[in-house]
């Protein structure tokens, strides 16, 4: 497949984002076909969930888009002690609704979906504030960039899950990217508490995406992008997947295995702080 490097500092039009995501949807339906029974119920690394649950995930989250109806469906929160607060309460109605389902059921509700939403997107008027996933108002833009971070992320889970690499350098997994390297100036300056003057450099070496992000605290507290320098207060430098996991929240960023991987040069207590605030997603 041809490189999507092309995506790294590019803007997509609406319906250029209306083609990337349903590209990211499509592959968690293409690889779900894929899988045999032992795949479809292997746990990933998202708390209590299989890979049939996160596809199911996927489903609920473009329902809700939809406009469809939340299932009348209250699950047996005894049961699942990974559900810990309201969010994730939301989130598991649609999951635990479809457990039980059969992989061509589940995969066959992904497609309809997709088919459902995209007719939708297409039908929008240019530059139309549409309706995000907990009823707020926002653009198309930034709710493609989060629906393409979201799925391409779940594709990522479902992969390491089955133990099948791929889907690093498709235009879905630029995008995700590009929303890594925006949330950087706030997860440096806010989260990982960078001081005035302050800058970080990441430098990610693949596979799939091989790219450089650097941030500064400027001097009222705000982190904004920077032309990442030769000198940084902390340097980075990881795989994609290595960044992948900890923008997603699926690892302890202290575990001696990842640490292992990664070089961080400079202040140690800011490294440290820096990836612990690198997740990024609910």
């Amino acid at each position: 497949m041809e490189s999507a490097s092309h995506l790294e500092n590019a803007e997509p039009s609406a319906p250029e984002m209306i083609e990337i995501w349903q590209e990211a949807a499509d592959a968690v339906a293409d690889l779900a076909e894929q899988l045999d029974d032992e795949q479809w119920r292997a746990m990933t690394r998202c708390p209590g969930w299989t890979v049939a649950d996160v596809v199911a995930h996927v489903v609920d989250v473009e329902e809700v888009l939809a406009g469809q109806p939340r299932p009348d469906h209250e699950p047996d929160w005894a049961a699942l002690p990974h559900v810990a607060n309201d969010f994730s309460r939301f989130t598991e109605v649609g999951v635990d609704r479809r457990r039980g389902a059969s992989r061509t059921d589940v995969v066959d509700d992904l497609r309809a979906t997709i088919a459902l939403r995209r007719g939708q997107l297409d039908a929008l008027p240019p530059g139309e504030d549409i309706i995000g996933p907990l009823g707020n108002p926002t653009t198309l833009d930034r709710l493609l960039r989060m629906r393409c971070l979201d799925m391409w992320m779940h594709q990522q889970d479902i992969r390491t899950a089955i133990g099948m690499d791929g889907g690093l350098d498709t235009r879905p997994a630029w995008i995700s990217y590009q929303q890594i390297r925006a949330a950087l100036p706030v997860v440096w300056s806010k989260r990982a508490g960078a001081p005035g003057g302050d800058v970080v450099r990441i430098d990610v070496t693949g596979p799939g995406i091989v790219a450089t992000m650097a941030a500064v605290t400027e001097a009222d507290g705000r982190g904004v992008l920077v032309a990442p320098p030769e000198l940084a207060a902390v340097a980075v430098r990881l795989s994609w997947p290595d960044l992948v996991i900890l923008a997603s929240g699926r690892v302890d960023p202290a575990d001696p295995e990842l640490t292992a991987r990664i070089e961080l040069n400079g202040d140690p207590g800011l490294g440290a702080a820096l990836l612990q605030a690198l997740s990024i997603t609910p």
